[in-house]
């Protein structure tokens, strides 16, 4: 088995942090890496407003997709409006979990109509804080995406007829097999981080694929499949009780 990355940005908006994304998409675009872009398509999230507004918003958004990169749609106005954690229990909060199938597709529409008129639709899709429950999933589904960036294990797994592509690291981890989706918030990172991801990049660009080439890798036989379930088994507990050992010592 071998190890391969991913890129995954959250939050790109029209007022995202530009002056500290420009320099380093920049550099992506000349080693070749594809990045899976989290694009909100009407974002209504004032903590996302932290610089000057982009009117060339979708016109960038359209170059990303024309040299390669993934767009997937990251909610619709980004505004959590849920106290619910949803499937896989990480954030309390949600723009989608809790809410009715009916809800929830009305509002996933509205996203995908969005982006459909600027052509940068692709079926996929980020959701806010982590947080999608079965309904979401099957709006999704009806509203023909394909699949999620998100989920427990090394690999990808269907669930509701999505296809999952796991995401459980902010930093590069090497277990030295698997799939690791590495999550930027680039508005929260400092000179440094940046600096420090760039360098893993550099280091580990051959190991970097695209999210259609993460797609091709779902386990095929059954021992893999098994592997499979216990990894996503092991991982969604492992990081759960991190996480609250992390908020008791806060």
């Amino acid at each position: 088995m071998k190890k391969y990355y991913l890129l995954r940005f959250d939050d790109i908006t029209p007022q995202m942090a530009w002056s500290k994304f420009n320099p380093l998409k920049n550099e992506l675009e000349l080693l070749n890496i594809s990045s899976v872009l989290g694009v909100v398509p009407d974002s209504k999230d004032d903590n996302l407003n932290i610089e000057e507004y982009n009117e060339s918003f979708f016109d960038f958004i359209r170059h990303c997709k024309s040299i390669g990169d993934t767009i997937t749609q990251h909610g619709t106005n980004h505004v959590y409006s849920q106290q619910d954690s949803g499937l896989l229990n990480i954030n309390p909060f949600s723009e989608f979990a809790g809410l009715s199938y009916e809800e929830q597709y009305i509002i996933l529409k509205k996203g995908k109509d969005i982006l459909i008129k600027e052509n940068v639709w692709e079926p996929y899709f980020m959701a806010p804080a982590h947080s999608f429950d079965k309904n979401t999933l099957k709006a999704l589904y009806d509203l023909d995406f394909r699949a999620i960036t998100d989920g427990y294990g090394f690999y990808p797994y269907t669930k509701e007829n999505i296809i999952l592509v796991p995401q459980l690291f902010s930093k590069p981890i090497d277990l030295g097999f698997g799939i690791s989706t590495i999550c930027l918030h680039i508005n929260s990172m400092t000179e440094q981080q940046i600096s420090e991801v760039l360098d893993f990049i550099k280091i580990n660009k051959n190991k970097f694929i695209n999210f259609e080439e993460a797609l091709e890798m779902i386990p095929k036989n059954s021992i893999s499949k098994f592997f499979n379930i216990l990894s996503r088994d092991i991982t969604s507990a492992s990081i759960q009780t991190a996480r609250k050992i992390k908020k008791v010592l806060k």
